[in-house]
This record gives structure tokens, C-alpha cells and sequence, in this order.
């Protein structure tokens, strides 16, 4: 027996409506073609007339669906879209795969730097100028893709 959990009430209802005004889609996911499933599914006010709806009018495809997007919805409420360049993109990319992180990790590790190095400066302390070259390259390429993911109108 399909029992949705009582937060997912009004996510469901949600769902259901928007798929139930697209045709090609409603076929998909009904069992039943009745012209009134929509006008059923207005009358579900709560969780165990919205259950027992699905019961009656949503296939295995349907209830797939629904699941997926309750689930799909749950996991992006932490989530913040951005818009970048292609090339900006590509470059966080790469710079992510050499340092075997995930794009969002990189970011946030080039903002930590950058916050580091904004309070150096603030607090005028003096730091030793690095040894190896390869510090400097890895400082200076990541300043340079915060400029570039700064400079994309991608304020975070």
C-alpha cells in the first residue's frame, strides 16, 4: 500500500496538479483515464483522501514519479543555483579534478584562501614570502579563478 508522510501532503498536491494538466503525462502516470481524477484530486484536502486517491488513479510509473520529485525537492532546499561562463565553468572543473574535490568544495576552498588573505592584509600582519614557486603558481591560479567566477555576475 502506497502511504505518502504528512510533510509531503502539499509537495504531492503540488506535483499531481501540474502532471494532471499536461495530457501526454496524465496518461503516463494514471491507471484510470476518468476525466474527473484532476477534479478528485482538488478535493483531497488532506493526507488520507490524497492516499487513497493515489490508491485509486496513479500507476507504478506514477508513483515512481512522484516519490522521485518529493525526494528531488527535499535534497535541493540547501542548494543555490548559479549562472557561470562556459569557460569559467570549465576552468573550476579542472582545477576540482586535479585537486580531486567536487566543484563546490573548490569554491569554498578558493573563498577560504581568499577570506584568509582579505584578513592578512586588513591586519597588516607580515607573512614570509613563499619557498617554492609551486605555492605561488597554486595561490595565484586560484585567486585568478575567483576573479573569473566574481567577474561572471556569479555572486554567491
Amino acid at each position: 500500500m502506497r502511504r505518502l508522510k504528512p510533510e509531503k501532503h502539499a509537495a504531492a498536491l503540488l506535483y499531481l496538479r501540474r502532471a494532471l494538466k499536461e495530457p501526454e503525462k496524465a496518461k503516463e502516470i494514471l491507471v484510470t483515464h476518468e476525466a474527473d481524477a484532476a477534479a478528485q484530486l482538488d478535493g483531497c484536502s488532506d493526507l488520507d483522501r490524497l492516499n487513497a486517491w493515489i490508491e485509486r488513479h496513479l500507476n507504478d510509473t506514477g508513483w515512481k514519479r512522484l516519490q522521485n520529485a518529493l525526494n528531488q525537492r527535499r535534497c535541493s532546499t540547501k542548494l543555490q543555483r548559479l549562472s557561470l561562463k562556459k569557460s569559467t565553468y570549465a576552468a573550476l572543473t579542472k582545477l576540482a579534478k586535479e585537486r580531486r574535490m567536487t566543484i563546490n568544495e573548490t569554491v569554498e576552498h578558493l573563498l577560504q584562501s581568499y577570506e584568509a588573505k582579505t584578513l592578512v592584509t586588513q591586519n597588516t600582519l607580515v607573512t614570509h614570502p613563499a619557498t617554492d614557486s609551486t605555492e605561488t603558481e597554486d595561490v595565484s591560479e586560484e585567486m585568478l579563478i575567483w576573479m573569473m567566477a566574481r567577474s561572471s555576475g556569479s555572486d554567491a
